[in-house]
């Protein structure tokens, strides 16, 4: 059968599937047949790369300080012999090693050899997210680059990864009847929500302020929640259908998603059912069967997925006024949405194309990764260097490397569809969450229903 692969991505020799253009000559191979990583030798001596190593006739790289100096370093011998006697005497910007070929000039690590084949120029390792393993930010040196972590958060011994400070981040996932949390680094496992064993805990949220999980009970067709501290629970709203509901933590509003009538909805937090539904449409009328949502409390906006006849991703102010598009192409279903805030970035899964993508807040940047367990995603999170997602198919939660989508991890299996998921930046509550979280952010807090409710006696949307 004829393998068709999208532009960023080119097949495997034995058709039998595609990788990503920047997992070429990564050193790993890929491909079943390994032909991602044949013919890497060409590389070694191409300009606008890194030129510190010399191409070997049967498909390695040698260091070029190996080259002509009296010993076979290459299995065919290539590097030794020919002109090596020649002496150096090009005005080569960095270093002058000779070779078989004659003198040539070589770059140091982390510069490119320009078309001159003379002068090395600095790779600006941070250019493009994802070419270096940085977790948040960024840094580019001359000759190399630093990572850098959002207050909040301590950098890993291995320079790249941002790791959380306090509490273990713990991982909320809802599995049939029951929500478990999931200790991302001890790996410890305490059902923390339990209902009864006919209903099906669907899609939630967590408030970080109030410690209360909020989630979506298809059979009452309730929206319900319940309080981590005292184990009080209460249903918020009835009569409504969501595929997915959202905590705006610093307005105190709970958003959610309905599908089949194309629209998007919110309600107070602190509402109480009493008969009357109290709760207003944020948006309706153009909206193609929206599905995941997640929302940016601190700048006031709001992110969905549309997975009707044409699918998108869309953007707009928490009140449902300044919608565009943010991205339309490349994609299929796309059934999980997830808010990396320390890199400014949104992902997103999709169920018709098996992939993993994800772009910057403004649209820009996109990147596509399609990974062949990306089967039938439903939610996702990203914490410090991992994506985090709920599998219905195989019934798991699963975790990649969120910047190459490598080293994929199944983190639980149970007996049971794995549904709404989510990582609580917070365990513990306290008054000062939102100075904490805001402080962590990387753009100040232009949510107007942040104080005293913005002045509204009920319902406050923020417009940045």
């Amino acid at each position: 059968l004829h393998l068709s692969c999208s532009r960023t991505h080119v097949p495997c020799r034995d058709g039998t599937g595609c990788v990503a253009q920047e997992y070429l000559c990564d050193g790993e191979k890929d491909c079943a047949d390994g032909s991602d990583e044949d013919g890497c030798t060409q590389l070694c001596n191409t300009p606008g790369r890194s030129h510190s190593s010399y191409p070997c006739g049967l498909g390695s790289c040698l260091n070029a300080s190996l080259v002509c100096n009296g010993r076979q370093d290459c299995a065919d011998g290539s590097d030794e012999g020919g002109n090596c006697s020649v002496p150096c005497q090009q005005t080569c910007t960095h270093l002058c090693y000779p070779s078989p070929q004659g003198p040539r000039c070589w770059c140091g690590p982390g510069y490119w050899l320009a078309e001159d084949g003379l002068s090395c120029m600095d790779i600006d390792e941070c250019m493009e997210w994802g070419k270096v393993a940085c977790s948040q930010t960024c840094l580019n040196t001359p000759g190399s680059y630093s990572c850098g972590c959002l207050p909040g958060y301590l950098l890993e011994p291995d320079g790249h990864v941002c790791r959380l400070t306090g509490p273990e981040p713990k991982l909320l996932v809802a599995v049939q009847s029951e929500v478990l949390s999931y200790g991302l680094r001890s790996g410890h496992e305490e059902v923390v929500l339990a209902t009864d064993k006919d209903r099906v805990v669907f899609s939630l949220d967590y408030d970080l302020v109030e410690r209360k999980i909020f989630w979506m009970d298809l059979a009452t067709e309730s929206i319900r929640w319940q309080d981590l501290n005292s184990g009080k629970k209460g249903t918020l709203v009835k009569g409504v259908r969501s595929d997915c509901l959202a905590v705006d933590w610093l307005g105190r509003n709970l958003y959610w998603t309905d599908g089949a009538a194309g629209q998007v909805l919110a309600t107070r937090l602190g509402a109480a059912w009493q008969g009357i539904p109290e709760y207003t449409v944020v948006m309706d009328g153009d909206l193609d069967q929206p599905h995941s949502l997640v929302l940016q409390p601190l700048a006031g906006l709001m992110y969905w997925s549309e997975v009707g006849s044409h699918s998108r991703l869309m953007k707009a102010s928490m009140d449902g006024s300044w919608q565009h598009v943010l991205l339309a192409q490349e994609l299929g279903w796309p059934t999980a949405l997830a808010l990396d805030l320390p890199t400014q970035r949104i992902f997103w899964l999709d169920e018709k194309l098996g992939s993993v993508g994800s772009a910057h807040l403004d649209g820009s940047s996109v990147k596509v990764l399609k990974l062949h367990w990306v089967q039938s995603p439903f939610a996702a999170a990203v914490c410090e260097g991992q994506l985090y997602w709920s599998e219905r198919k195989t019934w798991s939660v699963q975790q990649v490397d969120k910047a190459s989508g490598k080293n994929r991890t199944v983190v639980l299996k149970r007996r049971g569809q794995p549904h709404g998921l989510q990582v609580p930046s917070w365990e513990a509550p306290s008054p000062a969450v939102p100075a904490l979280l805001i402080s962590q952010a990387a753009q100040p807090c232009t949510n107007g229903c942040a104080k005293s409710n913005g002045g509204c006696a009920q319902l406050c949307l923020p417009n940045p």
